[in-house]
């Protein structure tokens, strides 16, 4: 007999920043229809298999590959070890292998992991998601990919917290949570510091109330 709870699939999304007063972050518009359909959200998806073999001794190597992989398929940013590039989605194949045929490597040294999300089991579609900073000085021309997302902005997180209590944007708890963590920073600096202080294992657990409300627990208050 089985008890009935969905194993959660393994996923990666990052949150990327960048300079200015105060400082920006990345958001797109998934489209219609789907888990997350409609919803602002940070770059990202499930991790594929292939993901695992490009971070050899890499605990969460497999989650920083796909967090970099998504990012590029989704946006067009490719973070490479020599910098942020614009991806090439005409050349043949994906992103991988692309990586493959010029030698490149991701650049997954650069995250800074913030936070550890898992959907509560009552839930019939769960996600165990690993999150992401990623911080750059510049970045090349956001490009969407136009088939999962229909829109992306740079925002401050105060902008787009605004946005999502004025109805404007749709989101889910772990994207507002880590805005209202963002909106706390006083620099890039203090949000990469932020999150190396609490060293990578923060896990955050949400449970779903009698109301049917989802709120987080086990979530250190000077973290997120």
């Amino acid at each position: 007999m089985t008890s009935g709870v969905v194993v959660p699939r393994p996923a990666a999304s990052v949150v990327v920043l960048r300079p200015g007063d105060p400082f920006e972050v990345l958001l797109v518009k998934r489209r219609g229809g789907g888990t997350f359909g409609d919803l602002v959200v940070f770059p990202g998806g499930t991790v594929d298999r292939a993901d695992g073999d490009r971070a050899p001794g890499i605990d969460d190597g497999p989650q920083r590959v796909a967090a970099l992989r998504e990012l590029a398929e989704e946006t067009g940013l490719l973070a490479l070890e020599r910098g942020v590039v614009a991806a090439n989605r005409a050349d043949d194949g994906g992103i991988l292998e692309w990586l493959d045929r010029r030698g490149e490597s991701l650049a997954v040294g650069s995250l800074v992991m913030v936070s550890r999300w898992i959907t509560p089991e009552s839930m019939p579609y769960r996600f165990d998601t690993w999150f992401y900073l990623l911080v750059g000085d510049s970045f090349p021309e956001v490009s969407i990919d136009g088939r999962e997302l229909t829109g992306h902005a740079w925002a401050t997180p105060a902008e787009a917290l605004e946005r999502a209590r004025a109805g404007e944007w749709g989101m889910i708890l772990p994207t507002l949570t880590h805005l209202r963590w963002l909106s706390r920073r006083r620099s890039l600096e203090d949000a990469v510091e932020s999150a190396r202080g609490a060293d990578g294992r923060t896990l955050v657990l949400p449970r779903v109330m009698e109301d049917g409300s989802i709120v987080p627990v086990l979530m250190p208050e000077e973290r997120l």
